[in-house]
């Protein structure tokens, strides 16, 4: 469950977690707003994981993918 953080409280808290487990996050301006992008970093280039919309959305697959509760 997503804590009453602000959203970019959140998003900071998405890198962090992200960065501890080998990943990191982008953010990307998109017309309809920002897009928030997960990366898993590789030897031989970066992995796309996956994309989310929102800081809640971001942290949220970052918890899922990397198992963090």
């Amino acid at each position: 469950m997503t804590r009453r953080h602000s959203p970019l409280q959140q998003f900071k808290e998405a890198k962090t977690i992200a960065r501890s487990y080998g990943l990191f996050v982008v953010e990307k301006p998109a017309c309809t707003g920002t897009h928030y992008l997960l990366y898993r970093t590789h030897t031989e280039g970066n992995v796309f994981v996956g994309r989310r919309s929102s800081p809640q959305g971001i942290r949220a697959l970052v918890c899922k993918v990397t198992n963090f509760h």
